[in-house]
């Protein structure tokens, strides 16, 4: 499955390897992608990403998550 949210908090290379890792570190997660210029994250996974989770593990450190349409 593919999810595609932005993260409008995203500026750097730094923003880019924590929410690499914060997402990557959830089970059915296989990759991330984050795109700094778009600010876009792109996650394929195994199962439906729960974005509620997501979005609090990122919250947690400062970023938002927006859902795309």
């Amino acid at each position: 499955m593919e999810t595609k949210f932005t993260v409008p908090e995203i500026s750097c290379g730094h923003c880019k390897e924590t929410i690499e890792a914060i997402v990557g570190s959830i089970e059915s997660v296989e990759s991330v992608t984050v795109n700094i210029d778009q600010q876009l994250v792109d996650v394929k996974s195994t199962s439906n990403l729960d974005l509620s989770l997501v979005s609090e593990m990122l919250d947690e450190q400062g970023y938002t998550v927006v859902q795309s349409s």
